[in-house]
């Protein structure tokens, strides 16, 4: 059987991106998933840099709309991806990015994705914005793309 999720959270009011160390971002995003992943006795999820395209893709989207919502393209996404069981997507802003994946953690369904034990690659795409936004200034943006 097959499953697409797509769900959203909100924690505070938008901004316009701010394009420098995205890939720093996304790396240090990708450790804290990978950190509470190993706490559950789940494999490390591997990056997957043409799922990082769509999932920065999606934030700058967001970004552009100034407002967070889901990937409503998320079956296009994985079409060019190798998944069997599972496709499922997060979206989210915070002031810091472990903050940012402290909420996704604290919300049950976005857990049940982040923890899901089936998945095994993920795309991230973080932005860090400049301007005022829904999220606040210097807020973080993020897509996370799962499959498995």
């Amino acid at each position: 059987m097959t499953l697409v999720v797509a769900l959203t959270l909100v924690l505070g009011l938008f901004q316009a991106p701010a394009a420098s160390a995205e890939g720093g971002y996304r790396l240090k995003l990708l450790r804290l998933l990978n950190a509470s992943r190993e706490k559950h006795e789940l494999k490390a999820l591997r990056p997957d840099a043409s799922f990082n395209k769509d999932a920065t893709h999606h934030t700058r989207r967001m970004l552009r709309r100034n407002e967070l919502f889901d990937p409503n393209d998320l079956a296009r996404m994985l079409s060019d991806e190798p998944w069997e069981e599972i496709g499922a997507s997060v979206v989210g802003c915070a002031s810091t990015l472990k903050g940012l994946h402290r909420a996704l953690m604290r919300h049950r369904p976005h857990r049940v994705i982040l923890l899901h034990p089936d998945t095994r690659r993920v795309g991230i795409g973080v932005v860090k914005t400049d301007t005022t936004n829904a999220c606040h200034r210097g807020y973080f943006w993020a897509t996370e793309l799962f499959y498995g």
